[in-house]
């Protein structure tokens, strides 16, 4: 069963490498997987986390397909319950992807607490995208305003009372719990000596969102 559900994995991920539109075909074998089915491991077992993240991986790749339109929400919760679950499990879990079988799964993300700051991250992303817009078309206005000094200075006060609007708490709200985790993951690698690039690069990126929102 397991082996038959893996193929069924592999061949998404497959399918999303070569045509990433196709995300949407592959929502109803997605959800008849997690209709009934929950990690419910209480001690560690290598040979079960060696199929349980890559599966909760490549889900979690097609729940937010379309991040910047909002999530699949229940495929996102879904995820997130699973690796808070294997996170409980191993809590300073560091996978730098040694294991050819892994690679086939996940793009490079070394740890489930990763995984989990990704999660958070990818929710906010309909947010800073709107959020993106306004200020785009807000400086677009600006610069075309010949008053120029008058112009950025009514900027400034838009700007600063935009950061109290629904949209920016919404974005603030969900980068934070993003920020922690990533920043657990960077702690976490350095302890065990396996810090990336790939890795500073992310958590710097999310706290400069985080704070400047």
């Amino acid at each position: 069963m397991i082996q038959r559900l893996m193929e069924t994995v592999q061949l998404i991920n497959t399918n999303l490498d070569t045509s990433p539109a196709s995300w949407r075909d592959q929502l109803p074998a997605i959800r008849n997987t997690i209709v009934s089915f929950e990690i419910t491991d209480s001690v560690p077992e290598e040979e079960r986390r060696n199929w349980q993240l890559p599966l909760i991986s490549v889900f979690q790749r097609v729940a937010f397909a379309d991040a910047d339109n909002g999530v699949i929400q229940d495929l996102a919760d879904w995820c997130l319950r699973q690796l808070v679950t294997l996170l409980q499990i191993y809590p300073d879990n560091v996978d730098i992807l040694t294991r050819k079988w892994l690679c086939i799964y996940i793009y490079p993300l070394p740890l489930i607490i990763i995984v989990i700051g990704r999660n958070w991250l990818l929710r906010a992303q309909k947010a800073l995208s709107s959020i993106a817009r306004t200020e785009r078309n807000s400086f677009s206005s600006d610069t075309s305003n010949f008053r120029l000094l008058s112009s950025t200075t009514r900027g400034l006060v838009e700007a600063e009372q935009r950061l109290h609007q629904a949209i920016y708490i919404e974005a603030r709200g969900l980068l934070l719990p993003a920020t922690d985790y990533l920043q657990r993951a960077v702690y976490v690698a350095t302890e065990q000596g396996v810090i990336t690039g790939h890795l500073l690069s992310m958590v710097s990126k999310v706290s400069a969102h985080s704070s400047s929102r």
